[in-house]
């Protein structure tokens, strides 16, 4: 009797999503979905974090700042320790290999956090730049 096909590989549901910037920016703006969005990752115990890079990116020393302040103070925010670094370089480089685009430093920052906790999302409003950097990794780019 020949053996059975095993059934295919399903993939891991992700752990941790990711807010890029502009999804950080657009939660504390309270922008449509974002609440939503943040809730179904509770729901479905996905970790929410912020890469602290990204708070360079939002934080202008205005008033408004306020309102990031009071959506990260519920999320954990990550540093990049030295290995994270260096893979986001590695990132951003290949990004260039493949494609020549503008300077995706800090984005090339937000993927490889999402890497070191694949499987897992990254929202953003950059979508194009993030399925550049991520090609080949277990993380999913979700679009604002």
């Amino acid at each position: 009797m020949a053996p059975t096909p095993s059934a295919p590989a399903r993939p891991q549901p992700a752990r941790t999503v990711v807010l890029d910037s502009e999804a950080l920016a657009a939660a504390a703006r309270k922008a449509a979905g974002m609440a939503e969005l943040l809730e179904a990752a509770r729901r479905a115990d996905q970790r929410v974090i912020v890469p602290t890079v990204v708070l360079a990116e939002v934080m202008t020393g205005a008033d408004r700042d306020a309102a990031v302040w009071h959506v990260v103070k519920r999320l954990p925010l990550v540093d990049l320790p030295p290995r994270t670094a260096a893979r986001a370089g590695a990132l951003r480089q290949a990004a260039v290999r493949r494609r020549k685009k503008r300077d995706l430093t800090v984005d090339a920052m937000i993927a490889a956090v999402a890497v070191e906790r694949a499987p897992a999302v990254v929202v953003t409003a950059d979508p194009d730049d993030f399925e550049l950097l991520l090609e080949g990794h277990d993380v999913t780019v979700l679009p604002l």
